[in-house]
């Protein structure tokens, strides 16, 4: 009687590049908890993004509160003065042949969805329009509101 075929391996869901950048996301997030600067305090690791070639991670970070208060440039210089020893990290932890050279990247789809909310609802509610003004009942009686 013959051997039955054995299965092919099932194929790895997410490609390597995906595995690899996930790895970079996770280290990246650890050291920058790690960082004694305050300029880099409540940064937020959104992305990373890995070429084909494993020669570049981008690493897209979001710092709200930095840029309300308008130090986003401070954020992203302290970013740069800690990206050679994250850099270290993620050589000695990610077990590829060729390690991404990692490079910081302001990521702009937070701060651009903030915009758009902040739009939408200055065109529902156009400033110095009562917004319960257009509800029924709503003419300052409490007692026909309910």
């Amino acid at each position: 009687m013959a051997r039955p075929r054995q299965r092919a391996q099932a194929r790895h869901q997410f490609n390597r590049t995906d595995r690899i950048a996930e790895t970079i996301r996770e280290i990246v997030a650890t050291e920058l908890e790690r960082i004694d600067d305050e300029r880099a305090d409540l940064v937020t690791v959104t992305g990373v993004k890995v070429d084909n070639d494993l020669n570049t991670a981008k690493v897209y970070y979001s710092a709200i509160v930095a840029e309300n208060e308008g130090r986003l440039d401070d954020v992203a210089e302290a970013l740069n003065d800690a990206r050679w020893p994250i850099q270290q990290v993620v050589n000695r932890s990610v077990r590829a042949r060729k390690t991404p050279q990692i490079q910081f990247l302001p990521d702009d789809v937070l701060a651009a969805a903030l915009r758009i909310d902040d739009i939408l609802n200055d065109r529902v509610h156009p400033a110095g329009v009562d917004s319960d003004a257009d509800l029924p009942g709503s003419d300052g009686d409490p007692a026909a509101a309910g």
